[in-house]
């Protein structure tokens, strides 16, 4: 997992091709300008999607995926992720790319625009909890394959 800052996302090219695309189409687009849901960048090996998501007070479902890496990128007023070792966690079995477990709170990312998140397969994160009694969040979720 890897949290920082966007002007630093430019330095996490190298690890995957893919994510490399990825990387570059997201510091080249005008966010304004994608269309709602998702943005082909190459095929199955990586997209954007820009979408709205729901967010509550609090959430104890973890995601985990098995092929591709999510970098999480919040537009508005962003959101609160939640991460926790994987080996901690109970995990349904896969389905597609998805796994699903609950557990506690982990440790808390504030997603703020400016900042970024990327989940590398495996990494269990905890999206969509509600910062300051917000009731959604745009955002942008890229998908790359590794």
């Amino acid at each position: 997992m890897i949290f920082d800052r966007m002007e630093r996302l430019p330095q996490y090219k190298g690890l995957n091709a893919n994510l490399d695309r990825l990387i570059d189409y997201v510091l080249a687009c005008d966010y304004d300008k994608l269309v709602p849901g998702r943005n082909e960048v190459d095929g199955d090996n990586c997209w954007l999607l820009n979408n709205v998501a729901p967010l509550v007070p609090a959430i104890a479902k973890y995601e985990r995926h098995a092929k591709y890496l999510d970098l999480q990128i919040p537009i508005d007023d962003g959101e609160i992720i939640t991460v926790s070792p994987s080996e901690a966690l109970d995990w349904e079995p896969f389905v597609g790319d998805n796994s699903f477990a609950e557990g506690p709170a982990g440790m808390r990312l504030d997603m703020v625009p400016g900042t970024f998140a990327i989940f590398f397969p495996g990494d269990a994160h905890n999206c969509g909890i509600s910062k300051a009694g917000q009731a959604q969040v745009r955002k942008l979720v890229g998908k790359a394959r590794l």
